[in-house]
Order: structure tokens, then C-alpha cells, then sequence
């Protein structure tokens, strides 16, 4: 038996086609080493060559309409390659156990649920006082006990429950309610403008007014101040209240390009799979994307939710085309006026409509269709 020993990474191709001869005569134009060439049939050819010549080699193939059937990498280095995959791949899973076992062990994360006023950095430092913090043994937090102090030293805290949830410490918390949040009684808010518009009418129920039939008012601006001022010349503190409508103007627009590239997909499509271990690389998927125009989709699961940190990143590689696209404005103006009213129509529904029109705007190719609505309606929220 013959043992064929080769150091180089090497490729084995059986192609089935015709114009075998051109091929081997372009191949040797461009000093690519062939070896073993064997003809199996009369449409069947069989050689190899180095890895590095891989891309050339397809390249002519793909030019002369011949198809390979198979192909088979070999080669000490090739073996080397492959070894060093798995032996690291196998390596990575031990690691990753070894790591999520360790990690299970301590604390490294600290989570505060449930403060407003109290600041997680005052919750930190009140554990690192109890002895807690990150990288604590998760056998020596004795919860009970935790939650009793934590309770002791921050008078503020009404409630406190403490759990150790994988490597989170988890705090959820409740406050005490201070009486200072009742010494605001009698203090009202001002009354404002939830939609912007123009004043129509004016039904002031109590407080002091701030606008007037006609004015134009924005979002936010205040309408009724919460007072009144008395026969003395003194404020007294009421809820401001009152009626206010307002023509509101509704809008929508569409743009149209009389000329416009449109980009579909082809649906080839070509996916590569990479591998990372704790975010870094430990295999890159290197297949050749020889798409002239296309899109990607990335995706990412993991071998195991638990025990195997190991992600696999999906890319997937969609082929388009564009095309340019003529359509004159004139021939979709009607269909986009209406396009565009019903839109706007949407906004306004069950509304007091009092007027409406459209404006078109043309200029090099780009046409801008704007519908506009007017309705009456309240400005203030009713209470």
C-alpha cells in the first residue's frame, strides 16, 4: 500500500464538465501547481492542488461551466488545523464549566429594587459595612440576618427582602413615607395646553387666566395659574380649572421621487458560523462572499444556557439588485392625495372637522404631498 504523505494543506476535486483541456491550460497560465490529474470519465476529471490556489481554481471552474461534485481537503496541516479546533472547542467547554462552577460560588453583582430616594451607592455601602459585597461567598450571606440590619442601619426603609439569584445579589426594598409629602396639601398645579393650537373659546371655571380668544398656544404652555387674588391683593391657592377649545390643525404628508432605485432580494443567499467563547473568537467561519450587492442578518444562540458559555454567531448574507423606477407624479397624484387624507383622517376621528385642504410642493423630481385637517376641540384635560 502507497502512503501519500503531503505537509501542505491541499484540496481534492472531481469536476464533471467538458473543455478540460482549456482548464488545465488557463490553470498553468497562472503558474497553479495541479497534481494527479486522472481522468475518470469522459465528462469526470479528478486533481488536486494547494489550498491557496482554491479561489483561482473556482474561478475558472465556475467560467467554463464545470461543476464540481466533490471536493476533499487533506494535508498534515489541514490534520493540524482540525486538532487544534476541536482540542480548543473541548478546552473551552472544560473552561466554561470550570468558570460557571466558580461563579456560582460568590456574589458579583448587586441589584437594588424598589428605592426613589434612597441612592443604590447608600444600599452598597451599607453591605460592605455588614461584610457583603461583590465576590462574597454566597454560603456566608445569611439573608435573614441581612435584611434585619440593612433595616437597623437605614431608619428610611419600611421593607427590605434579600435572595441570591445565580451570581445577583437581589435587594428590593420599600420605603418609609415621610410626612413632608403631605405639607403640600392646598398646592396646585398650573393648568396647560396639551395640544398645540389657536384659542377659540374660554369657560374659566376658578383660577387666574394666562391666554385669551385668539391666541396661538403651544404644547405645555400654561393656560390658568392655580390662584386667585383676593379684595386685599392676596393670592389664595385654588385648583386651577377651566374649558378651553381650540382650532387644532392635523397633518400628514407623503413623498413621492418621480425617479427613484429600488433594491429587492435576489434569494440566493450564503451563511457563514462563527464561534466565541467569553466574546472572543475561538473559530471564524472564512467562506467567501462573492455577492456584488448584498444585506446581512446576524443572529446569536448559545450551545447551552447554562453550562456552556459558547455563542454562536449566524451571519447571513442576502444577494440584491436594484433597479431604477420612473413613475411621473401626475400619473399617482390623485392616489396619493388620498393616501395621505386618510391618514390624517386617522388622527381626527370622531372629531369636530371645520375645515380642510392639501398643498403640493414639486421641485427637481421630488414631489411633497401634505394634507392638513382643522378641528375644534378641548385643550385641557378634563378632571
Amino acid at each position: 500500500m502507497k502512503f501519500n504523505f503531503e505537509l501542505k494543506h491541499n484540496i481534492k476535486y472531481k469536476i464533471q464538465g467538458y473543455n478540460f483541456e482549456k482548464l488545465l491550460n488557463n490553470l498553468i497560465k497562472n503558474e497553479i501547481k495541479l497534481k494527479k490529474i486522472k481522468k475518470l470519465d469522459d465528462n469526470i476529471l479528478e486533481f488536486y492542488s494547494y489550498k491557496n490556489n482554491d479561489k483561482i481554481i473556482k474561478n475558472n471552474i465556475n467560467k467554463l461551466n464545470i461543476k464540481i461534485i466533490n471536493e476533499k481537503n487533506f494535508g498534515f496541516l489541514f490534520f493540524l488545523k482540525n486538532i487544534f479546533f476541536r482540542v480548543g472547542l473541548v478546552s473551552a467547554i472544560i473552561i466554561s464549566i470550570i468558570s460557571l462552577f466558580l461563579s456560582q460560588m460568590f456574589v458579583f453583582k448587586i441589584e437594588v429594587y424598589g428605592n426613589e430616594k434612597i441612592t443604590k451607592q447608600e444600599i452598597i455601602s451599607c453591605l460592605k459595612e455588614l461584610g457583603v459585597n461583590t465576590f462574597t461567598s454566597k454560603n456566608s450571606i445569611n439573608t435573614f440576618e441581612l435584611e434585619k440590619n440593612i433595616s437597623e442601619k437605614i431608619p428610611s426603609i419600611s421593607l427590605v427582602s434579600v435572595m441570591t439569584k445565580g451570581t445577583s445579589l437581589i435587594i428590593n426594598l420599600q420605603e418609609k413615607v415621610i410626612n413632608d409629602e403631605y405639607q403640600n396639601v392646598g398646592l396646585f398645579e398650573p393648568l396647560k395646553a396639551n395640544l398645540n393650537g389657536r384659542i377659540k373659546s374660554i369657560k374659566l371655571i376658578q383660577g387666574t387666566l394666562n391666554c385669551k380668544v385668539g391666541d396661538l398656544v403651544k404644547e405645555n404652555d400654561i393656560l390658568v395659574y392655580p390662584y386667585i387674588i383676593d379684595s386685599s391683593g392676596n393670592k389664595k391657592s385654588v385648583k386651577a380649572e377651566a374649558e378651553i377649545v381650540a382650532e387644532v390643525w392635523y397633518e400628514s404628508r407623503i413623498t413621492h421621487y418621480d425617479e427613484c432605485v429600488k433594491t429587492y432580494e435576489t434569494g440566493k443567499t450564503i451563511e457563514k458560523n462563527n464561534l466565541y467563547f467569553l466574546d472572543m473568537p475561538i473559530y471564524v467561519d472564512k467562506k467567501d462572499v462573492k455577492f456584488n450587492q448584498y444585506e446581512t442578518k446576524v443572529s446569536y444562540t448559545y450551545l447551552s444556557s447554562f453550562l456552556i458559555p459558547i455563542k454562536i454567531e449566524k451571519i447571513l448574507y442576502i444577494e440584491t439588485a436594484s433597479k431604477t423606477e420612473k413613475v411621473p407624479f401626475e400619473d399617482v397624484k390623485e392616489s396619493l392625495i388620498n393616501e395621505v387624507k386618510n391618514q390624517v383622517y386617522q388622527k381626527v376621528e370622531n372629531k369636530s372637522v371645520i375645515n380642510e385642504y392639501h398643498t403640493i410642493i414639486s421641485n427637481l423630481g421630488i414631489n411633497v404631498v401634505s394634507y392638513v385637517v382643522v378641528v375644534e376641540e378641548s385643550i385641557v384635560n378634563l378632571q
